[in-house]
């Protein structure tokens, strides 16, 4: 079970890897270790009311309650498991449809350490089948999301009545995302909305050609901007009102200024070890500050709380604002960063202007899960004799950093079997250079040792 662990929760191929058996065990483990009351909700994949089952029936045998919101986004988990114990949320966000997971919060509503999920391991390799109560929790069904819809819609104070697109992408924000803008005072026009585990329309993950509807909807409509979201509603992407989409990295920036130029408290703002540089010219222009942390927003969260920061984020549209919610959720971010264009007197299409112009190229490549950490000590071990790296850090993966500020970062992937290559330079054609480079390197590494098994 611990190879199923990663940044994200408990993340593999359903019913095979992520089984009933070991959701009851998971909802067995944890009702136990967490006592009270637990929020459940699943994503619309089709493997996911049997693995919602399994899991709230193991909570059930602990001893503890469930109240299960059935199909949710995953922001909506944290939001109620704030008055709660703690809660679970079935689903593999972006990952392609046959995939499926646990990720689970606590009572504050931010998701759960690492370090617990090793814990429930161990509990569950002791005493796999051990209730140890004689009466079983109370399952409470068909909650719904509507006080959370409620909060979404308000996080905002939006003084126009917006014209935006909404792809859904077929996951759980098709219950949430039109009804959000509409009674947020916008104009919604919404593709996709039917949920669908197989997330037919578009795939789960709304990057790259999964936008292209998008697209065609904000220009055929002449709306002033689209949102698409993920299969579980924690990340985001946009597109500007020509139906260009508006760069990941640009758009973190933009809000991390907005945040750190407007807040009256903290000034630093978190983001992770693959993010653009311009965040950090944008946050300083401001007056502000940029806190590193290793990908993934728990990481993200923890050095949050940890330093009293005004807002975090990645660069995959996965946003905190922790005075609102200690979870990424795509909608309120997405509201955020329109109420953050509103106050500009920006365009969508103004963004990217904006910001200064780096250039961040991405490469992946496969890689088994039991090879990934031999892979990046090798590669390691290979970059520390190259002259050309002024500093070379190992926080999250390695990344080797120039004098120039240019850079290489490769990390393994938390949720796939993936090493992820991510490079920036002061021109596009630098940065492709370093990241074939280093994928190359990689690619050859991962080679010698899968003939070494």
């Amino acid at each position: 079970m611990r190879e199923l662990i990663s940044s994200s929760g408990f993340r593999g191929i359903a019913v095979y890897e992520i089984s009933p058996e070991l959701c009851f065990s998971v909802g067995l483990a944890y009702g136990n270790e967490s006592r009270g009351e637990l929020v459940l909700g699943m994503d619309p994949r089709l493997s996911s009311p049997l693995l919602a089952t399994s899991l709230a029936s193991g909570i059930s045998a602990s001893g503890s309650d469930v109240r299960f919101l059935g199909l949710a986004p995953t922001p909506a988990v944290a939001f109620y498991s704030r008055g709660a114990t703690g809660g679970a949320m079935v689903t593999a966000s972006h990952n392609p449809p046959d995939y499926n997971g646990i990720k689970l919060f606590g009572g504050n509503g931010a998701s759960v350490a690492s370090s617990l999920y090793f814990k429930l391991v161990s509990i569950i390799e002791s005493v796999p089948s051990k209730v140890g109560y004689s009466e079983l929790g109370v399952i409470r069904s068909g909650s719904g999301v509507g006080k959370y819809l409620e909060y979404v819609s308000h996080s905002q104070s939006l003084s126009r009545a917006w014209r935006v697109g909404l792809d859904p992408g077929n996951g759980a924000t098709a219950i949430t995302a039109h009804m959000a803008y509409y009674n947020a005072g916008c104009c919604p026009s919404t593709i996709n909305v039917m949920p669908d585990g197989r997330f037919p329309g578009r795939g789960s993950e709304p990057a790259g050609e999964a936008l292209v509807a998008l697209s065609r909807l904000v220009r055929s409509k002449g709306l002033d901007v689209g949102f698409a979201f993920d299969g579980d509603g924690d990340r985001f992407a946009a597109v500007d009102e020509r139906g260009s989409p508006i760069p990941q990295d640009a758009a973190l920036a933009f809000m991390a200024s907005r945040i750190t130029d407007l807040s009256v408290g903290s000034r630093a703002v978190v983001v992770n070890v693959d993010t653009s540089a311009a965040v950090d010219m944008m946050v300083e222009k401001a007056g502000g500050r940029v806190i590193r942390c290793r990908v993934g927003d728990t990481y993200v969260v923890e050095e949050l709380l940890k330093s009293g920061g005004a807002f975090g984020g990645e660069t995959c549209g996965a946003w905190i604002f922790p005075s609102l919610s200690l979870c990424p959720d795509g909608v309120l971010s997405s509201l955020a960063f329109l109420a953050a264009l509103e106050s500009s007197g920006l365009n969508a299409s103004d963004v990217a202007k904006s910001v200064p112009q780096m250039h961040l190229v991405r490469r992946k490549t496969h890689c088994p899960n039991v090879l990934k950490a031999h892979a990046l000590e090798a590669y390691r071990l290979q970059v520390a004799g190259d002259a050309r790296w002024g500093s070379i850090t190992d926080l999250d993966g390695v990344r080797a950093e120039s004098r120039d500020k240019s850079w290489v970062l490769v990390r393994p992937s938390g949720t796939e079997p993936l090493i992820r290559v991510t490079s920036e330079a002061a021109s596009l054609s630098a940065a492709e250079s370093m990241a074939d480079e280093a994928l190359k390197v990689i690619n050859s590494i991962i080679g010698e040792l899968t003939r070494k098994r």
